[in-house]
């Protein structure tokens, strides 16, 4: 198989799942809560948590296409985060679009996210439907639970100065990994994988994770804004303890380094769009883009190791091909 069969497979897959969101609420009422509804999963996006959870059912010899309604439910839940995140970092944009709050109010994005959980869960599988309902709901309300103890951490960050490496790979194993270990998981139950091979996509989808986190943290002033789908900078001006920020309190020695570090943490991020070049000069001075991207690699490289159990078929050959796709990727 060549890598155009596999990007076709996801487009189709995509395709599929697309439709099933554009759905789900069509011509439902009231307005006032299904009208920011739809305009959040309409939204665009890369969609790779419902298609992975496809590709992980078809890696331990299941049809990926039973796991379309599961799929979706993790992309509901990934969404009722972003809109919630949205209103607690006050982010303008999302996708180049406004955020819920800002085109319709917090009330309403606070409920639009509240309601995708419930049509979430409604999407998945009852006892009648699938043998594994039981650890199907045991593993996506362990991901709801902490994904929502990851963006508590995230929040805690705000009052830290002091934050480590190791509290960063904390929150990012919770805010991040754990959708993307939800998604993985829940395709092998689909599947009826075994222990062993289940396992082994949660390991590939916790590493893929991370790494997929340190790479958006790297983007944040790298990629372009168009592309980006937000201002440039933005983690940066919220305060945010990124990879980067870490790395450079770490590495910093020069006084000057050290004084506009401290600016940072002590005025809860840049307080002008002029601090920005600044900050970008030091990450390159302290090698922490190179930092991040030799990071990143790392852990995209346990994700592919992790699938060494795994029978090898169109679809384990596939989590390597979303690997190195990842890899690439300028937003």
């Amino acid at each position: 198989m060549n890598n155009r069969h596999y990007k076709n497979l996801y487009d189709e897959y995509l395709k599929k799942v697309e439709n099933k969101l554009d759905c789900i609420v069509k011509d439902k009422q009231p307005e006032s809560l299904y009208a920011p509804f739809h305009y959040l999963i309409t939204g665009g996006g890369k969609r790779i948590r419902p298609v992975l959870t496809m590709i992980c059912t078809g890696a331990v010899g299941g049809n990926p296409e039973d796991a379309l309604d599961c799929g979706v439910a993790i992309e509901l839940l990934h969404n009722f985060t972003l809109v919630h995140d949205d209103i607690m970092d006050r982010s303008p944009l999302r996708r180049n679009r406004q955020t819920v709050h800002e085109k319709w109010n917090e009330a309403s994005a606070i409920l639009t996210g509240d309601v995708m959980v419930g049509f979430a869960y409604k999407l998945l599988p009852t006892s009648k439907q699938h043998s594994r309902s039981d650890e199907i709901y045991k593993v996506f309300t362990r991901g709801l639970i902490e994904v929502c103890e990851g963006q508590a951490y995230d929040m805690d960050f705000n009052e830290q100065k002091d934050v480590t490496l190791d509290d960063y790979l904390n929150m990012i194993d919770k805010k991040t990994a754990k959708i993307l270990e939800t998604s993985a998981m829940i395709g092998g139950h689909i599947g009826n994988g075994s222990e062993e091979e289940i396992n082994s996509l949660q390991d590939y989808a916790n590493c893929l994770g991370i790494a997929f986190q340190a790479q958006d943290d790297l983007l944040d002033l790298t990629a372009e804004q168009a592309e980006l789908g937000k201002k440039i900078g933005q983690d940066l001006f919220e305060g945010k303890k990124t990879f980067l920020i870490i790395k450079a309190i770490e590495k910093a020695k020069d006084e000057y380094d050290k004084i506009l570090l401290n600016d940072f943490l002590n005025n809860n991020g840049l307080k002008d769009e002029n601090q920005l070049p600044e900050m970008v000069t030091l990450f390159t001075k302290l090698n922490v883009f190179d930092d991040a991207i030799s990071f990143a690699d790392t852990y995209f490289e346990k994700a592919k190791n992790s699938t060494a159990k795994l029978k090898v078929n169109q679809y384990t050959q596939m989590l390597h091909w979303l690997i190195d796709t990842l890899n690439k990727r300028k937003k």
